[in-house]
């Protein structure tokens, strides 16, 4: 991922399974996602689509969005008190998910993917 971003871009590593983008709201809070474990990515063309909604809780803008073919579909920030329930639940799944082993195929995908990319880099093409 560039240290710098651009606002309006979505950066997605498949390699390392992040991607990264700038607050759509223009505060320029740095969002950084987990993908597959938090959020998925799909494209269609060079037009990214991001599910489930990105919701900024750790900035003060609170922002609240979806990212549908491109554009930003905006929902009404949350409470404090939903934030926090919304944050339980991610870090329980993710406990949950790191205490189950992963299946073979996922295992598979995954060397798949870095393999992949180590490829690309080796013969000079973009990661």
């Amino acid at each position: 991922m560039p240290k710098p971003l651009s606002p309006g871009v979505v950066y997605h590593n498949a390699e390392f399974e992040l991607a990264a983008l700038l607050c759509a709201c223009g505060c320029g809070h740095r969002i950084t996602l987990l993908v597959p474990d938090g959020h998925r990515i799909s494209v269609d063309g060079n037009v990214p689509s991001i599910t489930p909604s990105i919701l900024v809780a750790d900035a003060p803008c609170r922002s609240h969005y979806f990212i549908t073919g491109g554009e930003v579909d905006w929902w009404p920030a949350m409470s404090v008190r939903q934030v926090e329930a919304v944050m339980r639940k991610q870090v329980a799944r993710h406990v949950a998910v790191d205490q189950a082993s992963r299946s073979w195929w996922e295992r598979g995908r995954r060397w798949a993917l870095r393999t992949k990319g180590k490829v690309k880099r080796f013969f000079g093409g973009a990661p």
